[in-house]
C-alpha cells in the first residue's frame, strides 16, 4: 500500500495576493495552486490513501477552510482529513476543538513560520497538550518556506526536540525532512520516539534529495521516514518516481547508492498504523 500522507486542498482564492508574490519571488510559479478538486483526484490517485489538508497562516497569507475539506475527505475512505489551526487566531483552541470533534479530523497540521508564532509559544504548549491528550499526530512544517517578513528561525527542526521530550505521548512528524536542516532531522528522529518525519517536497532537488536518503539510510533512521508528495508542489506519482530514481545522480561516478530496501521501506510503510489512526 502507498500512502500520500502529505497533500494540500487549498483554494486560490484563499491564498492571498503576497503570498503569491512571495512564491514568484522565489522562482516558485502560483499558477500551481490554482487546480481544481478534480486535478487534486487525480494528481494523488497514484496513492493507496491520502492524508489531506490545508493551511491557517494568516500571517503567510493562507487561509484554507477545514469545513471544505472535512467534506471532500468525508465522500471517499481513501482520504484522511488533517485539521490546520493557526494559534496565532484569537479562538484557535475553539477551532481545534471542533475539527476534532465535530469535523472528524485524524490529527493537525501546523507550520510554525508560517504563522509567525515560535513553536514553544504558550498557545502552541496548549495545542500539543490538547492532541496528545485526544491521540491526534501532528505534521508540522518544519523547513525552508518562501514567505517573506517571516522568522526563518521559527522553522528550525531542532525546535521540536524539546517538544518531543515535553509531550512524549504526542506523534510528530516533521515534514519535508526539514531541509535545509536534513541531517539535524535526521538525527532527532532516530533519538526521539515520537519524532518522524516524511520526504515530501525533495525529489525535485536531486542532489539533495539523494544526499538526505544517504543520510537517512547511514543513520539507521528509515523506519521513522513517511512518503509524502506535498501536492500541488508535486503529484503523487513524480514523487514515487522521484524516489525510485533517487539514485540517477550517482551515475558514472563511484558514489554509493541508496538502497532498493530502504526506498521500498519509505515508499510502503503505512503511516496509519504507525501513528495508531483508526
Amino acid at each position: 500500500m502507498i500512502v500520500d500522507m502529505h497533500t494540500h486542498l487549498i483554494e486560490f482564492n484563499e491564498i492571498k495576493p503576497k503570498t503569491r508574490d512571495d512564491m514568484a519571488r522565489c522562482g516558485i510559479n502560483p499558477e500551481k495552486w490554482n487546480y481544481s478538486t478534480d486535478d487534486f483526484i487525480k494528481g494523488t490517485s497514484a496513492a493507496d490513501k491520502v492524508f489531506v489538508f490545508g493551511l491557517r497562516a494568516i500571517a503567510a497569507g493562507f487561509e484554507a477552510d477545514d469545513e471544505k475539506i472535512a467534506k471532500f475527505a468525508c465522500q471517499n475512505s481513501r482520504y484522511v482529513f488533517f485539521a490546520s489551526v493557526d494559534p496565532a487566531e484569537p479562538d484557535f483552541m475553539d477551532k481545534l476543538r471542533y475539527a476534532h470533534t465535530n469535523l472528524g479530523c485524524k490529527g493537525l497540521k501546523l507550520g510554525p513560520v508560517y504563522q509567525g508564532v515560535h513553536p514553544h509559544d504558550k498557545r502552541y504548549l496548549d495545542i500539543y497538550a490538547y492532541c496528545q491528550k485526544e491521540g491526534l499526530p501532528i505534521i508540522t512544517h518544519m523547513a525552508a518556506t518562501f514567505s517573506g517578513g517571516l522568522y526563518m528561525e521559527y522553522a528550525r527542526p531542532i525546535l521540536m526536540d524539546k517538544v518531543a521530550c515535553d509531550y512524549p505521548g504526542l506523534k510528530i512528524i516533521l515534514a519535508h525532512l526539514g531541509h535545509p536542516w536534513i541531517e539535524e532531522t535526521v538525527t532527532m528522529i532516530r533519538q526521539q520516539p515520537n519524532l518522524y518525519a516524511d520526504i515530501s517536497a525533495l525529489h525535485y532537488r536531486p542532489w539533495q534529495f539523494y544526499n538526505a536518503m544517504r543520510t537517512v539510510e547511514e543513520y539507521g533512521a528509515a523506519k521513522k521516514v513517511f512518503f509524502g508528495s506535498d501536492f500541488p508542489a508535486s503529484n503523487t506519482l513524480d514523487t514515487i518516481n522521484g524516489l525510485k530514481n533517487a539514485n540517477s545522480i550517482t551515475e558514472g561516478t563511484k558514489l554509493p547508492p541508496v538502497s532498493v530496501a530502504i526506498i521500498d521501506e519509505v515508499l510502503y510503510k503505512n503511516p496509519l498504523s504507525v501513528l495508531e489512526i483508526e
